[in-house]
């Protein structure tokens, strides 16, 4: 007597619909036709697993599934060596019974795996018996050890982290995000690591891939690889601007691209001083109310613009001075914010043309000034 169980009405309508003329649309085939019927039938395959016993025989377990909410009749699962669909090799055959809505069948069956084999395939209903909705989930695979036979390939695992690092003399980096990925058996080939895209990034943060391979099987990661820019410019030498001493004490305008040399940044190159700096303070080696004549002093000697870009200076020095000698003392930064102090000297030569080399701040206007280097004593009195 046999225990199978008849078939569902449904499935006996199929079959006994296969009795009569089907007309096919041109260039489908019979496959195409009967998924166009939309079934409600859906079997899949899950869970596949191998463990070995002695020579090439191996136990496959798995289980087959029905996707579908209403029940299917008995069907026969098979495991091929090698894919089905390029020609594999039927080892055996899984007998499942019939399911209702979502259930699954456990299954256990022992095979002889043939030399040379890397893949184990597992197909539910492999004679393509019913017209399922979908066949993409009737197969699921296996992967053996490099050189076939029943031990399994443990896959690698692909291991990401997000890095930050600072950028080089080229305003780049390498940098890995490796994270220690690792192959869990050490086979079948050495563990490769590339990763996409690779080499020197550029400052700022780029998306990588991580892929790692044994030679069989492969995994993937993405992290991020952030080049920082932390590398502040260097600043360009004074020019040393001569100002011609006028007997009137008249001020000149002297910007911080007549006073320095540009500066230098390892990721933006030349810097305009005009737009990169800014002025901090001004200062002078001779007091503001220092005598230019017999008679006369001048106050207010240095003047900063309202944009820090350029400040007035008095075109005076002391009379009985050997030159006078203002610094400029400003900030320059690059795009990343990174920035320097950089300083640059005018000077003005003494009744006699002496040019003095400067004997440290006596006053000064801005920000960050010495102690002591305010207004000279008469320039309040008036």
């Amino acid at each position: 007597m046999s225990l199978r169980r008849p078939l569902s009405f449904f499935a006996s309508l199929l079959l006994l619909g296969g009795c009569g003329t089907e007309t096919l649309e041109e260039g489908a085939g019979p496959r195409q036709s009967r998924a166009a019927l939309h079934t409600g039938m859906d079997l899949a395959v899950a869970g596949l697993g191998v463990t070995c016993a002695e020579g090439q025989v191996a136990t496959v377990t798995g289980t087959i599934v029905n996707e579908a909410p209403t029940g299917i009749d008995p069907s026969v699962a098979g495991i091929y060596a090698g894919d089905p669909a390029e020609g594999g090799t039927l080892l055996a055959t899984v007998n499942v019974p019939w399911l209702v809505g979502k259930e699954r069948y456990a299954f256990e069956t022992a095979v002889q795996v043939p030399d040379g084999t890397q893949k184990l395939f597992v197909v539910a209903d492999h004679v393509d018996f019913f017209p399922e909705d979908s066949e993409e989930n009737n197969t699921g695979s296996l992967t053996l050890a490099a050189g076939g036979g029943c031990l399994v390939n443990q896959a690698p695992v692909a291991l990401c982290k997000d890095v930050t690092v600072p950028a080089n003399a080229s305003c780049g980096a390498t940098a890995s995000i490796d994270n220690g990925s690792y192959d869990p058996d050490g086979f079948p080939q050495p563990l490769s690591i590339t990763a996409s895209p690779a080499g020197q990034y550029p400052v700022g943060t780029t998306p990588v891939t991580l892929t790692v391979s044994d030679g069989m099987d492969s995994a993937s990661c993405s992290a991020t690889v952030t080049v920082v820019d932390d590398a502040a410019p260097v600043a360009g030498a004074s020019k040393n601007l001569v100002l011609a001493r006028t007997l009137g004490a008249d001020y000149k305008t002297v910007t911080l691209a007549d006073c320095a040399q540009p500066a230098v940044d390892t990721c933006g190159g030349t810097l305009d001083l005009q737009q990169s700096a800014s002025i901090l303070r001004v200062e002078s080696d001779e007091s503001e109310d220092a005598l230019f004549s017999l008679a006369l002093f001048k106050c207010q000697d240095i003047k900063l613009s309202a944009d820090r870009k350029s400040a007035q200076l008095r075109a005076e020095s002391s009379l009985l001075g050997n030159g006078r000698v203002y610094t400029m003392v400003y900030s320059v930064a690059d795009a990343s914010g990174n920035a320097t102090i950089g300083t640059c000297k005018v000077k003005v030569p003494s009744l006699q043309g002496l040019i003095s080399v400067g004997v440290g701040p006596v006053y000064c206007q801005g920000e960050g000034c010495p102690a002591n280097t305010g207004g000279g004593l008469l320039c309040p009195l008036l």
